[in-house]
């Protein structure tokens, strides 16, 4: 009997591509929004698969595209979200993820919450994922909503929280990579071609001593003649 979970990311699959095959728009996190890429754009980008998990009662898809963007789609209970970051946006986001997750919180029975937030640009869809800390206990959840008033939230373990994080990572990663420029045509040199032997650099001549001339010999006395 097929899980109702394995049914809910069969049907986020099937929504994700609907969606993206049909070029929506895409958004980008910037305070400045970057030129959108058009439908056709949005069509033909190349995606590679990450990941399809299922954590909680929800269903995650994450791919990685070569246009700049990341993917994250999320099925609950009764919603689905899509969300289009940017790599750049989703590279922060996991950065600021990592440091809360790994913080040191002090022991206190006053709860306290932190959550690291990613907003897809002009939209109001957003991804977070928030730790609670009671008298050293820590509690995590994702949260995925596409409007103020609507979203859902899935309680999950630490050992998911860190899944999900680096899930999200290796897609900014392969992101970057695909969207590098291409190298030139230039061809490269061959390494293991000889290299030419520079021409052996000539001695200079070697100079003479120079010779000390012998002292010259003192003229002997004449003897003076007899008469």
């Amino acid at each position: 009997m097929i899980s109702p979970k394995s049914i809910r990311l069969v049907t986020l699959g099937v929504t994700l591509a609907a969606i993206t095959g049909r070029g929506a728009p895409l958004r980008a996190q910037a305070s400045a929004p970057p030129a959108q890429p058009t439908p056709a754009a949005a069509k033909s980008a190349k995606r590679v698969p990450i990941a399809k998990s299922v954590f909680g009662d929800a269903g995650m898809i994450v791919n990685a595209r070569n246009d700049g963007f990341i993917e994250v789609a999320a099925a609950g209970p009764n919603k689905t979200v899509l969300l289009q970051l940017r790599t750049m946006a989703a590279r922060a986001w996991v950065d600021s993820t990592t440091r809360m997750l790994k913080a040191r919180v002090r022991r206190s029975n006053t709860p306290r919450t932190y959550r690291s937030e990613i907003d897809e640009h002009g939209t109001a869809a957003t991804m977070a994922l928030t730790r609670t800390v009671t008298a050293g206990e820590s509690e995590y959840s994702l949260v995925f909503s596409d409007d103020p008033t609507g979203g859902f939230t899935i309680p999950i373990e630490k050992s998911e929280a860190d899944v999900f994080v680096g899930q999200v990572r290796r897609a900014v990663q392969l992101s970057a990579k695909m969207v590098e420029p291409p190298d030139s045509g230039a061809p490269k040199a061959d390494s293991t071609a000889p290299k030419a032997k520079k021409p052996a650099a000539k001695r200079p001549a070697a100079k003479k001593p120079a010779t000390t001339p012998a002292p010259a010999k003192p003229d002997s006395a004449k003897k003076p003649a007899t008469p």
